[in-house]
């Protein structure tokens, strides 16, 4: 009676000893099932035990020897406190067994449990549909072979778990290069604008700052972006403003002489230039404003209007003069006019008088019209002829056309009493002579 149950004993110890695990259905035999009945008892039939059955459990990472005596999956399962969740697949010897067909499935050696799931990778261009057992998005990337660079984009992140029906979207960088504040930037990135760029560099525009291309263009790999840090500063600039010179007549000066009264002062238009840097580079200006920052004072210069006459020597004898101005000297006769000698017209000057010695042509704004001159060498002359040619400081000579002498150069003409009335004196003649 002991004998079996001390045999049964000692190969228990030894498989233990051997690393076998015993399951809960590994029992020894009730005591009374060994021993022969006592007089008078019925005989009991003795227990079945059947043969405990180590099984290889994978389960995620895993892998454990456990000893059963179930003679199915699922009682192996539930005795193993191991709960099957929809998700999961269970293979029995490399078969999948399906999950309503545990409770029937005989046991296996080998039982593989893990979740798989149907995820789709979408690699720039590239899509792949794999099925894995792993937990989060690195490792299935990983085990899909797929490298990543820093710079890569991954979408969910690498530490979500997988989910059914998943979709992986891996946004490959491409090299770029960036230019901003002299510096030279080579980095990665897997987004294709220079606005994004920019933000993932923490590089900030501001204000009128710009980019080349600009920031919403579509980025090829080995691009370069341009960063064009704009300023501005500002200077002012000065424009004099010309015064202008205002004529007054003065009793206390002599005639054809002048004097400055109060001098002119010029003005200043002040503009505020904007100019436009470009990474320190001035590319260009603009008036930003202007303003009249001083008027201008006008010059006011005072003219003679005092008259004194004095005397001169001419071939008629003395003769009262009231002014000199020195002119321009020339000559002509009445066929200088151009006018045939049949013509009506021919010799007569403006002032009715016939052409010829005696009569000079002057510009009326200089002489006073009909008024006596005397020219030295020449002598006593009437004002009483213009020409279309004669202006200004100007005297031209006549002569007979028997009797021409040629004048040219300049001569001081004076101005005979008596002195005509003020409207009709030019006091303020040209400075300039023709």
């Amino acid at each position: 009676m002991g004998f079996w149950r001390y045999w049964l004993g000692l190969l228990l110890l030894l498989l233990v000893s051997i690393g076998c695990q015993t399951a809960a259905a590994d029992r020894l035999p009730p005591p009374n099932t060994l021993e022969p009945p006592l007089a008078g008892e019925t005989a009991v039939p003795p227990t079945i035990i059947p043969d405990p059955q180590s099984i290889t459990l994978h389960q995620g990472r895993s892998v454990r020897l456990l000893w059963t005596q179930q003679p199915t999956l699922g009682a192996f399962l539930d005795e193993a406190g191991i709960t099957i969740h929809l998700t999961d697949q269970v293979y029995a010897d490399d078969t999948l067994v399906p999950l309503e067909s545990l409770d029937e499935w005989l046991l296996p050696s080998v039982v593989e449990i893990g979740r798989y799931f149907t995820i789709t990778i979408q690699d720039d261009e590239q899509q792949m549909v794999v099925q894995t057992a792993v937990p989060t998005v690195a490792e299935a990337l990983q085990e899909a072979g797929i490298t990543l660079f820093a710079a890569d984009q991954v979408a969910p992140a690498l530490e979500n778990q997988l989910e059914a029906g998943m979709t992986i979207r891996v946004q490959r960088s491409i090299p770029l290069t960036i230019q901003v504040d002299g510096r030279i930037l080579q980095t990665r990135s897997a987004f294709r604008t220079p606005r994004e760029v920019l933000a993932e560099a923490a590089i900030t525009l501001i204000d009128a700052d710009f980019t080349r291309p600009d920031l919403g263009a579509i980025l090829q790999a080995g691009d370069t972006i341009q960063v064009i840090r704009v300023t501005e500063d500002f200077r002012l600039e000065d424009e004099p403003i010309p015064y202008q010179t205002l004529w007054q007549a003065s009793p206390e000066l002599d005639l054809d002489t002048q004097a400055v009264i109060s001098p002119g002062v010029p003005g200043i238009l002040r503009r505020r230039i904007r100019i436009r840097y470009e990474n320190g580079t001035a590319v260009g200006e603009e008036v930003d404003g202007e303003w009249m920052e001083t008027d201008p004072v006008n010059e006011v210069i005072g003219y003679g209007t005092r008259i004194t006459t004095g005397v001169v020597q001419t071939e008629q004898g003395s003769r009262e003069y009231w002014r000199i101005v020195r002119m321009r000297v020339t000559s002509y006769t009445p066929a200088s006019s151009g006018r045939p000698p049949d013509d009506p017209h021919y010799g007569i000057t403006a002032s009715g008088l016939p052409a010829g010695f005696g009569v000079v042509a002057i510009d009326r704004n200089i002489v006073p019209w009909k008024s006596e001159l005397f020219v030295p060498g020449y002598g006593v002359a009437l004002a009483g002829d213009t020409g279309g040619g004669v202006r200004g400081r100007w005297i031209d000579l006549g002569y007979p056309d028997d009797a021409f002498e040629a004048w040219s150069g300049y001569v001081d003409v004076y101005y005979l009493t008596p002195i005509p009335p003020p409207e009709d004196i030019n006091y303020l003649l040209p400075s300039v002579l023709p």
